[in-house]
């Protein structure tokens, strides 16, 4: 791999690793992260061994990997968590995916109720 690929990857790296961060709102709002990855790559920019360079970058995609795939899992537990009941998790599921889910009966009857005790028509 010439210098320049290596290079080009290690910003590739560098880039998607903040990116995977601010899936994070910890992350987000808390910029000592990102001020640590930054100096953690400037440290290492004059590191021309691509041995060395190798290790590092999978150290980078190691970190990322369990970034990713600890927020999925969290996600995950939440989609299926039965202490969450199934109306709000039907609605956070189809907010998810961009639909609006109908009106329920129960409130739709409430609703109905009010507008007759208050004289309002929608």
């Amino acid at each position: 791999m010439t210098t320049t690929g290596i290079t080009t990857s290690s910003i590739v790296l560098f880039r998607r690793l903040i990116r995977e961060g601010y899936r994070y709102n910890s992350f987000k709002y808390d910029p000592w992260w990102r001020t640590n990855v930054i100096q953690l790559f400037r440290e290492n920019k004059d590191v021309t061994d691509p041995v060395e360079i190798q290790k590092l970058q999978d150290k980078v995609k190691s970190y990322r990997y369990l970034l990713k795939s600890s927020k999925d899992l969290s996600e995950l537990l939440d989609s299926w968590n039965i202490a969450i009941p199934s109306r709000q998790r039907i609605e956070k599921s189809s907010q998810r995916v961009g639909l609006k889910v109908p009106e329920w009966p129960e409130d739709r009857e409430l609703r109905i109720q009010k507008e007759k005790e208050f004289g309002l028509k929608k």
